[in-house]
């Protein structure tokens, strides 16, 4: 006598409240990343560039300058990624961040020329007054 195997599947829905679509609403806001991603990578390549291209060494002035640069860009690059939602505050912060450095190291360097090709130092370095 020949025995038939026969297999059966059921499938249940039941009708209720939906759930929150979290993958989703995560996936939406990483791709609107993007932007950001993008002008972290630009800011990371011309650091790079800068530390190698004498030219561009040049103009900005100091290898930790473009050390700051460099790692300003690799900051744009991930944070966006952990910290969703908060883009423009994390641009705003390396911009102050790296925009200070710069300002500093860079007037910093003109005082010491000009310092130097006066022949006085510069204020706050001199001997004390007693």
């Amino acid at each position: 006598m020949p025995v038939a195997e026969r297999e059966e599947t059921r499938a249940q829905t039941e009708l209720g409240a939906a759930q929150k679509d979290t993958a989703r609403e995560l996936g939406a806001k990483l791709s609107s990343l993007k932007g950001i991603v993008w002008v972290g990578l630009g800011l990371f390549v011309f650091g790079l560039a800068s530390l190698v291209y004498p030219p561009l060494k040049v103009i900005i002035g100091s290898v930790t300058t473009i050390a700051a640069l460099t790692l300003g860009g690799v900051a744009l690059m991930v944070l966006p990624t952990l910290v969703v939602g908060n883009e423009l505050l994390i641009l705003g912060g390396v911009v102050v961040a790296v925009g200070g450095w710069f300002l500093a190291h860079r007037h910093g360097q003109l005082r010491g020329i000009v310092a130097a090709s006066t022949g006085t130092p510069p204020a706050g370095t001199g001997p004390s007054p007693s």
